[in-house]
């Protein structure tokens, strides 16, 4: 039996040598549909390089970490270049800019999902740009220009004098100890100025090697449905040969012909810094094509990565973006749940208040919809059977931090959060807010009157959606708002169902749970009755 494995490993690798290709072919496959495993360092660069020049709504930091959106974007990122994980971080953190992008970058998703075929020529084309050097590349194009010393410009004119020399002294017109003294010069050269230019280097033949991958994409036939980031490729056909004369150079020398020679030609005519100095002076005239092109290759890069976590995915659709005040899921689900519960719910310009105890499923349930709203906005899809969501972006405050080194406690962490959340709603710039446990660090009677305040203004100039241990606020709340609750239920394994039922919460489960798990029946019946009182007590007043 070991024999015949080892024959079977051996022919493998046999096969797998002769055709690389096909070797590749099968890693693809083994990773579809698998999660995301790449080191998240980097991923946020082309985001964080262009926030600010951003002209739609961005995912605000507090939503996207609360969310736990660095969790879901490290579990669906399969892409296999840095350009992919890139830009799909700024996917998943722009709003897309109309209801339309958004629907179209889904139909893309689901024909990569579709067909296979298409798709791996695709994957094929993107595996050479793997490369740790690519992960910089979004600060060279999109960052502060290189600097380039006086003494760089003069590098092209001196690889002429070089070129003289060697010509004089073949013809014996200079003795060689001229060109020795070159060669030395050359050398000081190369010590003095590579170093401090090796990045600027790199980046330049990572444009080039980007722009060589591009070419390759743009000539893969379509499959049985075209999708947008291909034809955008072939349309940037006469950006890239832009690129290509201003990079020019730098892929003639770094082509495997020249690079076989290259270390002669760097020391007689310092080829590659009289390049570079060449190259980055034109830099400047194809930033713009080279950021399209970085973008349409991580757009197609990115598609395929959200194709294949759809594959895992057992629901999704698309949904309808409306722009009134409207909040419909149909059996939403939390994509990081490992056995999630499916849960619906519809609000027509109306706010929800959900109570519930402990570890029932309010901060799930807030989640789900906060992060279905997002993936709905930014990438044109939500996992729910169906789906109808607010033309707006979303904030949420789900945990406050206390914070040792600034001195900030839970209470003044989220109030500045509420605080925002107001501005923002007065301001008509976001119509959906999410808050789990609305100042829970104070005191009962302070938590009651500041969260009923707040809820009631909030209410009145936007949608709400907020989980609460206070019962209490379901009767003192006024304003546009549902009443909904997690129950516990005593008879299920678990103690929990994690369903979302409609109307108030009025019965004392989570009181019964202790008698399930061993607390003395006599104290269990005085905790029922305090309980009763206290209801009575809150009716009365």
């Amino acid at each position: 039996m070991k024999i015949a494995a080892w024959l079977k490993e051996g022919g493998q690798a046999l096969i797998d040598a002769c055709a690389p290709r096909r070797r590749t072919l099968r890693q693809l496959r083994a990773k579809w549909g698998m999660p995301g495993d790449k080191d998240a360092d980097g991923a946020s660069r082309l985001f964080d390089l262009t926030r600010e020049a951003a002209s739609v709504p961005v995912v605000d930091d507090q939503t996207w970490i609360d969310l736990e959106f660095p969790r879901l974007f490290a579990d669906i990122d399969t892409s296999q270049s840095p350009f992919g994980s890139q830009v799909l971080y700024r996917q998943l953190r722009f709003y897309a800019a109309s209801p339309a992008d958004a629907a179209t970058h889904y139909a893309s998703c689901k024909t990569l999902q579709r067909d296979a075929p298409f798709r791996e020529r695709l994957q094929l084309a993107l595996t050479n740009l793997d490369l740790d050097a690519n992960w910089h590349l979004a600060r060279f194009i999109f960052g502060s220009s290189p600097q380039i010393e006086r003494i760089h410009r003069l590098l092209p004119w001196w690889s002429l004098c070089c070129l003289a020399v060697i010509i004089a002294m073949l013809a014996s017109i200079l003795p060689i100890w001229v060109w020795l003294t070159m060669i030395a010069l050359n050398l000081w050269l190369i010590v003095r100025c590579s170093a401090p230019l090796f990045r600027d280097i790199e980046m330049l033949k990572a444009c080039s090697r980007m722009v060589r991958s591009a070419h390759r994409l743009a000539a893969i036939r379509d499959g049985a449905t075209s999708i947008p980031q291909l034809a955008r490729l072939r349309n940037q056909a006469l950006l890239r040969r832009r690129i290509q004369r201003s990079l020019g150079w730098i892929g003639v020398l770094y082509s495997p012909l020249v690079q076989s020679i290259a270390v002669w030609l760097n020391l007689l005519f310092l080829v590659e810094l009289a390049a570079y100095a060449r190259t980055v002076t034109r830099f400047e005239q194809v930033r713009e094509e080279l950021a399209a092109t970085f973008e349409s290759v991580g757009a197609l890069d990115a598609a395929i990565a959200v194709a294949s976590w759809l594959e895992r995915q057992p629901l999704h659709c698309q949904p309808s973006i409306c722009s009134t005040p409207r909040l419909h899921l149909i059996d939403g689900i939390h994509p990081l749940v490992a056995r999630p519960v499916p849960n619906s719910i519809r609000l027509e310009t109306r706010s929800a208040l959900i109570t519930g105890s402990n570890m029932a499923g309010k901060t799930t349930f807030i989640k789900l919809v906060g992060i279905n709203v997002i993936l709905g906005r930014t990438l044109g899809m939500c996992l729910a059977r169906h789906a109808v969501l607010p033309n707006t972006s979303v904030m949420a405050v789900i945990r406050g931090d206390h914070s040792v080194a600034s001195g900030r406690s839970h209470y003044f962490a989220e109030m500045k959060a509420i605080q925002t959340f107001i501005a923002q709603a007065d301001q008509g710039r976001c119509q959906l807010f999410l808050i789990d446990e609305l100042f829970n660090g104070t005191n009962t009677v302070e938590r009651l009157a500041a969260g009923r305040a707040v809820l009631e203004r909030l209410g009145t100039r936007a949608q709400v959606l907020v989980t609460t241990h206070d019962v209490e606020l379901q009767d003192d709340v006024s304003g546009p708002y549902d009443r909904y609750y997690f129950q516990e239920d005593p008879e299920v394994d678990g103690w929990f169902d994690y369903r979302l039922h409609a109307g108030r919460a009025t019965r004392h489960n989570a009181i019964q749970l202790l008698a399930r798990n061993g607390f003395p029946p006599d104290l269990v019946a005085e905790a029922l009755r305090y309980a009763d009182a206290y209801a009575a007590e809150g009716a009365r007043t």
